[in-house]
């Protein structure tokens, strides 16, 4: 039944895109969450989806969780934003004390219902682990007991940590290799993906899979199993090449079809075969198909080769997109999710395929040195590397907040495009 066919081609649909989503998005934080632990840097939270947890468990010193809406996911690491930014001067804060006075717990009021309530008069979560805080017997400061935990309601809860675990605590080049390792996992799983689409379907090779009846390849007597090795004294490292040298050939001659010179490996022996294209959907053909090889050792290295490429392509598309100022260009989750919908339609590697790309691009776009992106975070650290000194953490969270509150307009504003396109 069509209703039912299609109700069936969208839950595909809509399974295709939560993948695609949650595997490119929980990688990308996962590449943080996994050097931020060799770092030495407290990751209180790790969590696979947004929103309500359906099951958490606690190991390492992590909570992780499973959320409700699987569309990716985030890490929280101990020290990016200062601790202190937690309990802004002036704050009400309830405590709780251990028995030798040192604050144990730490929230709102009326998520600590047991706690002393005070006013905070002084904090400093980053050296000396303190804080004074106004209560019923005038200011008093207490040592902050380290893992001492911070209530994000009446469930949730972060600890607090010492400098030497603290993302604020480590070398530059720790912290930086924190913020790469999101965007590195994102290139490595897109080659991965390219790869596997690879070894399934097969990459084109440089040797002839099949000559197709009445075209100039069997006129000129190329056959199938000819390696190409040459065209036109121009060496052929690839099936892109073959194609690439007959169509350059074609548009340097001005849409002249001249013949081309092939040199074939026949049988081991080199041959030269004369062939003149001929015009087909405004391009120039000569009648030829690639044998494709599943091989592993050539199609996994083509797939990390292709993924090299792509990104050079993609950086292109970029410039040209800054440079004529093609905004239009631009798509957010809706238009994503349409194209993997589209793609869903005409087969899985293609929804495969297309993960590996909006992989890449995530990597990429994370690298723009835009506030709030890891771009933007290793701005401010090559910022440090050249004044010699950190900049104002409060000051450098302010910038990133600005910026955050920027994307999610430009995000928004993408979206209304892409929902008014699709409807």
């Amino acid at each position: 039944m069509p209703i039912i066919s299609n109700l069936e081609f969208y839950v595909r649909a809509a399974i295709a895109i939560i993948c695609v989503f949650l595997v490119c998005v929980t990688l990308h934080e996962f590449g943080h969450f996994y050097v931020a632990k060799k770092s030495g840097i407290a990751v209180p939270v790790f969590s696979i989806g947004f929103g309500p947890k359906l099951v958490k468990w606690n190991r390492g010193g992590t909570e992780y969780s499973i959320r409700l809406l699987p569309l990716g996911g985030f890490v929280q690491m101990a020290g990016e934003a200062p601790q202190e930014t937690w309990f802004p001067i002036g704050q009400r804060v309830a405590y709780e004390l251990d028995d030798e006075l040192r604050i144990i717990r730490l929230g709102d009021p009326k998520d600590l219902k047991q706690g002393y309530v005070g006013t905070v008069r002084r904090v400093d979560l980053t050296d000396a682990m303190e804080m004074a805080i106004d209560t019923a017997q005038g200011v008093r400061t207490f040592q902050v007991k380290p893992y001492a935990r911070v209530m994000l309601n009446k469930r949730s809860s972060i600890p607090l940590v010492e400098r030497h675990e603290q993302m604020l605590g480590k070398p530059l080049w720790k912290r930086a290799a924190v913020i790469l390792a999101g965007p590195v996992m994102n290139f490595l799983l897109a080659g991965v993906l390219f790869s596997i689409v690879n070894v399934c379907i097969g990459i084109a090779t440089t040797t002839i899979g099949q000559v197709e009846p009445g075209t100039p390849a069997q006129a000129a007597g190329l056959r199938a199993g000819d390696q190409i090795v040459e065209v036109n004294h121009h060496s052929i490292h690839s099936w892109d090449d073959v194609a690439s040298s007959i169509q350059s050939s074609y548009a340097a001659d001005r849409g002249k079809l001249k013949p081309l010179e092939l040199v074939v490996s026949r049988a081991g022996q080199p041959e030269t075969v004369q062939v003149t294209p001929k015009v087909e959907n405004g391009g120039a053909i000569i009648g030829i198909e690639s044998a494709v090889t599943h091989n592993p050792l050539r199609a996994v290295p083509a797939g990390f080769v292709q993924m090299v490429r792509d990104t050079g392509l993609t950086v292109q598309a970029y410039g040209q997109l800054i440079s004529h100022h093609q905004f239009s260009a631009l798509s957010g989750p809706v238009g994503i999710a349409d194209v993997i919908t589209q793609q869903a339609k005409v087969g899985f590697w293609n929804v495969v395929m297309i993960a590996g790309v909006l992989s890449l691009n995530l990597g990429l776009f994370n690298l723009i040195p835009i506030p709030a992106l890891d771009g933007g975070r290793l701005l401010f650290m090559i910022i440090e590397l050249v004044r010699g000194r950190k900049v104002d953490p409060q000051k450098e969270g302010f910038v990133h907040f600005v910026g955050f509150a920027i994307l999610m307009l430009f995000a928004v504003a993408i979206t209304y495009r892409d929902v008014t396109h699709l409807f």
